[in-house]
């Protein structure tokens, strides 16, 4: 397929092959023309409002080469591989690409009108959904990209920030200043600091765990890889610093993309789920750590039933393989079965159940789309792979995953939560007892959704980041209507 724009374009926009050139102007037909070449080719990675998801926003006013319209037209010529973003020189031709930089700039101006016109704020009064009413109530504002959520016993939360910040929120929803001392991170568009964990016996250890993007220095080259490390705080400061897991330096790589980076406990193990590091083939492969759900002691010794512990040439702490990037990882507290959401492509967002020793397909098996529309290497099932539960085309960028078993909305219970980042939603997904799933919209709209946890009051956490300012993320829990406080306005959403 080839996404060739109508010839009258080359007469509306200006040639940005040169330096030192005017802001092109698209407007009317010309840029609805565009506009819909653009939510064929990119909106399931920067969202059908430029405000992102998977990739970053085109709006913010943040551009790697420069805003200068010469960069951006060569941005989306060369691409940006390490990121994820593939080059479109093969695709379009100098005159489409010119298109897309006035389309994008024209984009700018509608979005910096919008926000003028309308304020992001949460809303407070009543929504229905699933057999359940609710009111979103926020927690704590003003994060810089929060990313994950934990609760210590003493009913304390523990947050993530994606620059590297570990902070505390105290249960009135006081925010800590940042631990100090918390390991450096890779914060380079998809990494950072990207989860945190406490274990079932932390009272008696006092141990919390870190998934990161770890950078090191290798033959002169910043690279980095996912790491787990756990620690304690004291005083406000990360103390006893241990690595768990961490990669070989000749895994480490300079991609800024699918880290994975979710951690799940199940007794005296952990499960950890790390992304293929934007290399396909590395799923696929059992020798590197990469594209894979592993599994380890919470010390991080390798486990002896491992299924692939005593295979030669096989990274040892490998569980299940054939992961892109999992965004969302949880049990069933009911069988204790283990359950991840990973992204796909241009579509085939994936829900798995995670069984031991696995294939779940990547690059070989796949539902989604090449970014570039070239044809895809890959068929969409095979006898020997696992196949998804469900998979959402168009993809709504699937975030974190939760299982939900509590009190509080007696509808839910037994149900998964999992959120969604381009999509900007929750959904609620339903394993039916054929073994498929089924999948409803909880609410959308409110900003990306990064993480979805029960909180020990049985009721369901969300860590949102906003559309546009880093800098403000926030953390917003569903109420149960019972706790509806009179006098609220009632709104539809």
């Amino acid at each position: 397929m080839h996404l060739r724009l109508l010839p009258v374009l080359a007469t509306v926009v200006v040639p940005v092959a040169t330096a030192s050139v005017a802001v092109p102007s698209l407007t009317g037909d010309a840029f609805a023309h565009v506009h819909e070449r653009y939510l064929q080719a990119c909106a399931s990675c920067h969202g059908t409002d430029w405000m992102g998801g998977q990739g970053g926003s085109l709006v913010d006013g943040k551009w790697r080469r420069g805003g200068e319209p010469a960069e951006v037209f060569r941005s989306i010529k060369e691409g940006w591989p390490e990121s994820g973003m593939p080059a479109f020189a093969t695709l379009l031709s100098d005159d489409d690409i010119s298109a897309f930089v006035a389309y994008l700039y024209e984009a700018n101006r509608i979005h910096a009108s919008r926000q003028e016109a309308k304020a992001e704020t949460p809303p407070d009064g009543q929504l229905t959904a699933a057999g359940e009413t609710f009111r979103i109530e926020t927690v704590v504002s003003g994060l810089e990209m929060p990313w994950a959520l934990a609760w210590l016993p003493d009913g304390r939360m523990l947050v993530t920030e994606r620059a590297g910040p570990l902070r505390l929120i105290d249960a009135d929803g006081r925010l800590s200043a940042p631990i100090a001392g918390t390991p450096a991170v890779f914060a380079e568009n998809q990494g950072g600091m990207m989860e945190v964990a406490v274990p079932p016996d932390y009272e008696r250890n006092g141990w919390i765990y870190l998934g990161y993007s770890q950078p090191r220095t290798v033959a002169g080259h910043r690279v980095a890889f996912t790491a787990v490390a756990r620690g304690r705080i004291r005083d406000g400061h990360w103390t006893d610093h241990e690595i768990v897991f961490e990669a070989p330096d000749r895994f480490l790589t300079d991609s800024e993309k699918h880290w994975g980076c979710r951690l799940v406990f199940d007794g005296e193990h952990l499960f950890i789920g790390i992304g293929e590091r934007g290399r396909g083939a590395n799923a696929q492969d059992l020798g590197h750590p990469a594209g894979k759900i592993h599994r380890i002691h919470r010390d991080g010794r390798i486990p002896a039933d491992n299924p692939f512990a005593d295979r030669p040439g096989a990274f040892p702490s490998i569980w299940a393989y054939g992961i892109r990037n999992p965004q969302g990882l949880t049990r069933d507290a009911r069988t204790g079965r283990l359950w991840a959401t990973e992204h796909g492509p241009r579509g085939g967002d994936e829900f798995n159940l995670i069984e031991r020793g696995r294939n779940y397909g990547w690059p070989v098996v796949s539902r989604g789309r090449n970014y570039d529309f070239s044809p895809v290497a890959w068929v969409a099932s095979r006898p020997d792979v696992a196949d998804p539960l469900l998979d959402w085309t168009p993809s709504i960028g699937v975030s974190g995953l939760a299982y939900y078993d509590a009190a509080a909305f007696p509808a839910w219970r037994g149900s998964f939560f999992a959120g969604g980042l381009v999509g900007e939603r929750l959904e609620r997904v339903v394993v039916l007892a054929d073994g498929t799933a089924t999948t409803e919209t909880v609410f959308a709209g409110l900003g990306r959704v990064r993480d979805v946890r029960t909180g020990p009051d049985g009721l369901i956490y969300v860590v949102l980041n906003h559309r546009s300012k880093e800098n403000a993320g926030r953390v917003v829990r569903l109420q149960p209507r019972p706790d509806m406080q009179p006098g609220r306005p009632v709104v539809s959403h």
